[in-house]
């Protein structure tokens, strides 16, 4: 298993900076091809055929046949993506640790074939931070660092690199 920070969950929320973590699994892995999948190669000029004014294809049938036509690639989705909510002063070493605690928790949790949601719904709470605007906008800077060197974070098989 592999965890990640991915750059788009990255940003401030109540006085905290979130973080989002993404796991994806290995050929190894249990359940490995529940999120290895193949997906359709969209040309950039987009569907060809008749939309409504909203860009909704009118031919349903017309739409799932040139989606099927396209040529296909194998991607690994994410199995969970969670969200850590941390004081803008974390250390880049505190915020791997997190990763890989987070990876072990959540793939034992997957591992074990239990809803990852279902156990984990009830366990966390967000605590707001300090909402005062320094510390708003250290948690901005924080959060753009983080995204910045976003590629460093890597968590594999209880090994972690930065």
């Amino acid at each position: 298993m592999i965890a990640r920070i991915e750059p788009s969950g990255c940003t401030v929320r109540k006085g905290k900076v979130q973080i989002r973590f993404s796991f994806f699994l290995e050929p190894t892995d249990p359940r490995y091809e529940e999120h290895h999948v193949q997906v359709p190669v969209l040309p950039e000029e987009g569907y060809p055929g008749k939309v409504d004014k909203d860009g909704n294809p009118k031919d349903m049938d017309d739409y799932n046949t040139w989606i099927e036509s396209l040529p296909k690639v194998w991607q690994n989705n994410s199995f969970h993506n969670h969200f850590v909510y941390v004081d803008p002063d974390i250390t880049d070493a505190e915020i791997v640790l997190l990763l890989r605690d987070s990876l072990d928790e959540f793939g034992a949790i997957w591992s074990s074939g239990e809803d990852i949601l279902k156990v984990w719904k009830s366990k966390r709470k967000l605590v707001p931070g300090d909402m005062s605007s320094e510390n708003i906008t250290r948690c901005g800077l924080k959060a753009l660092d983080v995204v910045s060197r976003a590629t460093e974070y890597l968590v594999r098989e209880e090994k972690w690199l930065l």
